[in-house]
């Protein structure tokens, strides 16, 4: 399980975005709970699909040229008293689930 600290502005009662947001820009520090690591993601998607809300993120990292093409994460978010609450999907199928939904959102919006 991952708390989110954001860096910027956040409405965490917000509604999804119809699509992938313009809010790529917003950095989030996820931090484990168990290893207290901390993590910079930068905000991609966030969706509802079978009655969960699902949020897309990939790893930030400084633009110095010398780092791999960028893997999306998507986690699923749970109810959580102040600061929002992110879990890693176990499930292989409520995991693709997901990434359907999202793919799709995403080819809607004008990417691939």
């Amino acid at each position: 399980m991952k708390r989110k600290t954001t860096r910027g502005s956040d409405d965490s009662r917000r509604k999804p975005t119809a699509g992938p947001s313009s809010e790529e820009d917003m950095l989030a520090v996820l931090v484990d709970v168990n290893s207290r690591r901390e993590y910079y993601m930068s905000f991609i998607d966030s969706f509802y699909t079978m009655g969960r809300e699902y949020t897309v993120m990939f790893k930030y990292e400084p633009d110095d040229g010398s780092h791999p093409e960028p893997e999306i994460v998507i986690l699923r978010n749970e109810p959580g008293i102040g600061e929002r609450i992110f879990k890693s999907i176990k499930d292989k199928r409520e995991l693709q689930n997901a990434f359907d939904v999202f793919f799709e959102r995403f080819r809607e919006h004008g990417g691939l």
